[in-house]
């Protein structure tokens, strides 16, 4: 009997169509960010997109033993480790997105083709920044990290390649952000990478991932503290 990260691994075509179901809506997305003004639109299409189609892919796979919980990183780790790892790479991470935009400035490149949309009642708002935030988070740890390294270790064995790969990818998924924001959170990705392969569980990154992405947004917690530049 094949077991269900074998079965995955020895079928490519079916791993590229898992590629697709679950990438492709973030590239998709962006385009919401650019022509859907209304909050309530937005929110309904990135919640379906990026957060409900993600994660009904990967309950599919699974289910069908076309990938395993340890395939996508979904396995434990020890408290003080995880503790370790997540207060790590939250720090480094905000401190590159804090940091990274005023360094590039002057860079060329192209600005933002769009936003998401203000949101004007505060119940919702105080949602998507917590239960929203959360899932963008997980769903984008689950691809970008877990998938995408069990995709490109097909192709290569070189970890800097994947890497290189997946922040690239990463990055891409943000382009409608403008170029500087494209190759920052492509760089932010990486080191996200580096420390899943270091660790093969996605838990630290989840909460590292949400924590930077809470400093920069809520406001809750100062941004100036993080800035050097």
């Amino acid at each position: 009997m094949k077991t269900p990260g074998f079965y995955f691994l020895t079928r490519p075509k079916r791993y590229a169509a898992g590629l697709i179901v679950l990438a492709l809506p973030f590239y998709l997305n962006d385009f919401s960010s650019i022509y859907v003004k209304d909050w309530r639109w937005w929110l309904l299409i990135d919640y379906i997109l990026v957060k409900a189609v993600p994660l009904a892919g990967a309950a599919w796979m699974i289910r069908t033993e076309r990938i395993s919980f340890e395939d996508l990183g979904l396995k434990g780790q020890k408290v003080f480790a995880f503790i370790a790892w997540a207060t790590g790479l939250t720090l480094i991470c905000t401190l590159m997105d804090q940091n990274a935009y005023a360094l590039m400035e002057g860079l060329p490149g192209y600005t933002a083709l769009g936003g998401m949309p203000a949101i004007t009642i505060p119940f919702w708002d105080t949602l998507d920044l917590t239960v929203g935030l959360f899932f963008v988070a997980l769903c984008e740890e689950l691809v970008f990290r877990g998938f995408l390294f069990q995709f490109f270790r097909q192709f290569t064995a070189s970890t800097w390649a994947v890497i290189l790969l997946s922040s690239a990818a990463f990055g891409l998924a943000h382009w409608c952000q403008g170029l500087h924001a494209m190759i920052i959170t492509g760089l932010i990705g990486a080191v996200l990478m580096g420390g899943y392969i270091r660790m093969r569980s996605i838990y630290p990154l989840i909460l590292a991932h949400f924590l930077v992405n809470y400093i920069d947004f809520s406001g809750v917690i100062p941004k100036a503290i993080f800035k050097f530049f």
